[in-house]
């Protein structure tokens, strides 16, 4: 059957997130558990095992899935620039020119996003934060997160067309998130609520920004600058020794 080994990989993709979130959460309250927590390897562990997942997943799937994953459509158009391979001249122009229109649109939708986000947090008690927002920390969830989306949208894309295709996409994210226990806490969570609201809203960015250009490089700039915006923006308003 043409593109079963797409919808596969995806579907593999789906269940292996909620076995392993549905499993955490039926173990988390166990003593074992928490020792495991508290181990100074548990967070190197766990952040290399996220990587497996949202990126060794897809290029898997990309390298070995035969038409599991299309480049084009997974906005890798302009790797064979970055990798030295030689195509038309007629063809570079037209990926420098995507590039440079990519780069407008993320610039506008990161401007009205940001503007959005500051707006919000100026209306709304500040509260500070358990998540960690260091820079390094939110370009490596910047690049999981627009790579799993990425991921998502591809198959739906090359079956339904674009439009179409990116919104059922993200309608596979969405269900994820809403089967995934520990979505639902960290929202109950006043101080993980923001954070968990805007990587929501930054799904949906990610979307827009996907009908305008296909372009995962691009999106995970987007991303992480919005997010990275938002938390300077947010720490420069933080009272000196608020730990509320």
């Amino acid at each position: 059957m043409p593109g079963a080994d797409r919808w596969l990989w995806l579907g593999g993709s789906v269940f292996i997130a909620l076995l392993c979130t549905g499993t955490s959460w039926y173990c988390h309250r166990r003593a074992w558990a928490e020792r495991l927590r508290t181990s100074p390897l548990f967070s190197p562990l766990l952040h290399f095992f996220r990587f497996l997942y949202y990126i060794g997943g897809p290029f898997a799937a990309l390298l070995w899935g035969r038409d599991a994953v299309v480049e084009r459509w997974f906005g890798l158009v302009p790797l064979p620039l970055l990798l030295g391979f030689p195509i038309a001249p007629e063809e570079r122009l037209r990926l420098w020119m995507d590039g440079v229109q990519g780069i407008g649109w993320a610039a506008v939708l990161g401007t009205a996003a940001w503007a959005t986000l500051a707006l919000i947090g100026w209306v709304t008690r500040r509260r500070r934060s358990e998540e960690d927002h260091s820079l390094l920390s939110l370009l490596r969830e910047a690049l999981f997160q627009e790579t799993h989306w990425m991921f998502y949208r591809n198959g739906p894309v090359v079956a339904l067309g674009t439009y179409w295709g990116v919104w059922v996409g993200l309608g596979i994210a969405a269900l994820e998130a809403g089967l995934n226990p520990w979505w639902w806490a960290a929202l109950r969570h006043p101080q993980k609520r923001p954070l968990t609201l805007i990587r929501a809203g930054m799904a949906i960015l990610s979307a827009t920004f996907y009908l305008q250009a296909v372009n995962l490089w691009l999106s995970i700039l987007l991303h992480w600058g919005v997010t990275a915006g938002w938390a300077g923006w947010r720490a420069a308003r933080m009272p000196r020794g608020d730990t509320a």
